[in-house]
């Protein structure tokens, strides 16, 4: 009896790999059988192919990495099948941080039974706003009440993301600049540039301790590591001041962060006079707006919608990767009644473009100069409003130009062939610095 309960568990269990193994195949064999994509709206990125096979490539692993990539890109319900997998690990993640807290409180409850059965207040000694020490007999042993600024960091995403007490902004943990490499933008490549160059910094939660937003002086540090002709920044003084600027749930700027920071940007390359763009126009889209932290997390937090601003600029030409082409989906965004709204649309990526290697705009305005702008995603909310002060504006994104040109930004030589005649780099502490890994790894 007990050997033909087996031989059936076992016939079940063949029966269900079979299936299991019949589905992956179908999946992947169905990548030649199926018009592939070229763009993903939900993961706002362009997608890899089915690589075609080369011995060149495939000597230097160029087709393995672009073969695993495609299955990943193209292979049927692969959007459906990362969100799974997302879910399960914030499910997990959700309960190993519910396992810490009561391990904490647990530890917290046995040290407060143990300083109760001793009679001690808070501590041995205790340190006044003078420096000197009280004895234990005179600290109250009443709970002292926090200051009104001490912001509670709440750990949402293990490591990676936090909530400032219930004010449901996600922010990063912030991180000195000591932290950080700066060697993203090669230190002797940009010693090199002979024309006037720039840097602007964006103070993100990431440089920002809001319980001491002057602790980092990470724009301090920057401006030490990287000698440039000018700096700016944009900066806030308070949580409350931060959120004017940032998005709740989406680590970049704002429709008034970014404009801010274009209008600064200005100031610095041409001086106080300049004549800045004006909005023309502030329209919301009554979609609720989950940015990165919450989209990247499958957290579905947010409460905000999506606010831009609108302009009058002339007609003009953008290439991307060197094709002429509309750079971003803001046709996508007809009306009020039409635009993106599924939970997880990337409206910042949609609206302003998403990141590409090299970005052009040409506005044809010949008697003005061309310049190079050096960032990653910061910059797409004001490419344009910059660009159009300027004959030719190009962009360059370190992370995506070496793969997609086959060589490190040169940005002396890149000025010379294309007839630049100033360099702006743009970004906040990560777009600038790789963090060093616990143990200086």
């Amino acid at each position: 009896m007990k050997n033909k309960i087996k031989i059936g568990y076992k016939k079940i269990v063949s029966f269900i790999f079979l299936i299991l193994s019949c589905s992956l195949l179908f999946l992947f064999y169905s990548l030649v059988l199926r018009p592939q994509k070229d763009v993903s709206i939900e993961e706002n990125r362009t997608l890899q192919k089915v690589p075609a096979f080369s011995f060149k490539k495939f000597a230097h692993g160029e087709f393995q990495k672009e073969m695993e990539d495609s299955i990943g890109d193209q292979m049927a319900f692969s959007l459906e099948i990362k969100t799974q997998v997302k879910k399960f690990f914030n499910q997990l993640t959700k309960k190993t941080a519910q396992m810490d807290a009561f391990i904490a409180k647990s530890q917290e409850d046995v040290a407060a039974a143990g300083v109760g059965a001793v009679g001690v207040g808070v501590g041995e000694t205790d340190i006044d706003e003078t420096g000197s020490e009280n004895s234990a007999q005179s600290v109250q042993t009443e709970e002292v009440q926090p200051d009104k600024n001490a912001y509670v960091y709440k750990e949402v995403v293990a490591g990676k993301v936090y909530k400032i007490d219930d004010s449901g902004y996600l922010i990063a943990k912030p991180h000195l600049p000591t932290d950080y490499d700066f060697d993203i933008y090669d230190p002797k490549m940009l010693a090199q540039v002979t024309f006037p160059k720039y840097l602007f910094f964006i103070e993100t939660s990431e440089s920002t301790d809001f319980n001491d937003i002057q602790k980092s002086r990470a724009f301090e540090y920057i401006k030490q590591t990287f000698p440039m002709d000018g700096y700016d920044r944009l900066s806030f003084n308070s949580f409350e001041e931060y959120k004017n600027y940032f998005y709740q749930t989406d680590h970049h700027w704002n429709f008034i962060g970014s404009y801010t920071g274009y209008t600064k940007i200005m100031r610095l390359l041409e001086g106080p006079g300049v004549d800045v763009l004006r909005p023309s126009g502030r329209h919301t889209y009554h979609t609720v707006f989950n940015g990165s932290r919450s989209r990247d997390n499958l957290l579905g937090s947010a409460t905000e919608e999506f606010t831009v601003f609108k302009f009058n600029l002339p007609e003009y030409k953008t290439f991307v990767n060197d094709v002429e082409r509309a750079y971003g989906f803001r046709d996508r965004y007809v009306s009020d009644e039409e635009y993106p709204n599924k939970l997880y649309s990337n409206h910042y990526g949609l609206y302003y473009g998403d990141d590409r290697a090299k970005v052009v705009y040409d506005f044809n305005q010949p008697e003005k100069e061309s310049i190079l702008i050096l960032g990653t995603s910061y910059t797409n909310a004001i490419n344009e409003l910059v660009a159009s002060h300027y004959n030719q504006t190009h962009i360059l994104d370190f992370r995506y130009y070496k793969e997609w040109y086959g060589e490190p930004i040169n940005a002396q030589k890149y000025m010379e062939k294309k007839h630049l005649t100033k360099l702006l780099i743009i970004g906040d502490i990560s777009s600038l610095g790789y963090l060093r890994k616990k143990g200086g790894q």
